[in-house]
């Protein structure tokens, strides 16, 4: 069972999902309590962080890079980065070390290969990253999916924006991110009622990052399942009337139906 908080600050418990009851299965050390926010070394990967301060992506297996020349249209072409970080581009005999590097880094690395054959070469260097950085978005949300990751400053928030924001049985108080790290499944749990409106305002609380990999889960109210968990037993209790009165009505419509009258 999952604490939940209300409001009116009396405590309760609710049902966990079926799918992070799974993901906390798979873990020897799950935390559903943590950082309010931000960037909690425990859980970053190994760029991360320098990602994070960089403000983009270091370039991996699977990105694309679009590759434009000045003046040399024939060069102007889109390779894809290895398995094992390497590029390989027309005129350059061997494929480069790439993973790693960032999109400048990159660029400065072509020109100095591209210096080998062509005069002064100046050229343009754009990436696609892999579709494989993605984040799945799961429960009361507008859009639930997987959402492809361009930037490692990507927050919670913009990542619900993108799924259609909380839905209107969503929980703002219980929005869960499971990440795993070193073979296990680390799970935080954050509430945007304390980041909106908070019950210390002298708190300072920060956004938290999502990462490649990430699964964010919006749990449902408690209210909205105590009215469906309602509108369930009213349809059986209907459903057993109908019965009843069927069978206490049966003697009657055979009578009926005979002509015995009655």
């Amino acid at each position: 069972m999952l604490p939940f908080k209300p409001r009116n600050g009396q405590m309760t418990t609710r049902p966990l999902p079926v799918l992070l009851l799974l993901l906390a299965a798979c873990a020897t050390n799950v935390h559903k309590e943590g950082p309010t926010v931000g960037e909690d070394p425990n859980l970053l990967g190994v760029n991360i962080t320098d990602e994070i301060q960089a403000g983009e992506f270091f370039i991996g297996p699977g990105d694309q890079v679009i590759l434009e020349v000045w003046n040399h249209m024939d060069l102007n072409k889109t390779y894809v980065v290895d398995s094992e970080g390497r590029l390989k581009v027309h005129l350059v005999k061997a494929p480069l070390e790439v993973g790693g590097l960032t999109r400048d880094q990159l660029r400065t690395l072509l020109e100095q290969e591209y210096a080998r054959y062509l005069v002064d070469p100046s050229l343009d260097v754009t990436i696609s990253y892999s579709p494989d950085r993605k984040v799945t978005m799961l429960g009361q949300l507008g859009r639930p999916g997987t959402y492809p990751l361009t930037n490692p400053r990507t927050t919670v928030l913009d990542m619900l924006a993108n799924a259609g924001g909380v839905g209107a049985d969503g929980d703002t108080t219980g929005i869960l991110m499971a990440r795993e790290l070193d073979g296990q499944v680390q799970v935080r749990s954050y509430n945007l009622d304390l980041l909106f409106d908070p019950d210390d305002p002298n708190l300072k609380t920060q956004i938290p990052f999502v990462q490649p990999g990430d699964i964010v889960y919006v749990l449902r109210t408690w209210q909205s399942e105590f009215d469906e968990d309602l509108r369930t037993v009213s349809d059986m209790l209907r459903t057993i009337n109908f019965a009843e009165r069927a069978l206490i009505l049966a003697p009657r419509t055979g009578s009926a139906v005979r002509g015995d009258g009655g």
